[in-house]
């Protein structure tokens, strides 16, 4: 069995289901057409940093409950 077109799929399916949804992934699909990739990439990271701000917070409130 041929495995390059297996793992070309699961590649694929891997990036489909890791493509940002909602408002912040259609942010960062428009400053990436609009400014470049430097532009895109800032944007995604400053994304993943809020959502991991947000995600530490709950896990302390949480915690404290």
């Amino acid at each position: 069995m041929d495995r390059v077109p297996l793992l070309l799929r699961g590649l694929a399916i891997g990036f489909s289901v890791a493509a940002p949804l909602g408002p912040m992934g259609l942010l960062c699909i428009q400053r990436t057409l609009s400014g470049g990739r430097a532009q895109g990439l800032a944007s995604g990271l400053g994304a993943a940093t809020v959502d991991a701000l947000y995600g530490c917070i709950v896990a302390l409130g949480v915690g404290l409950i």
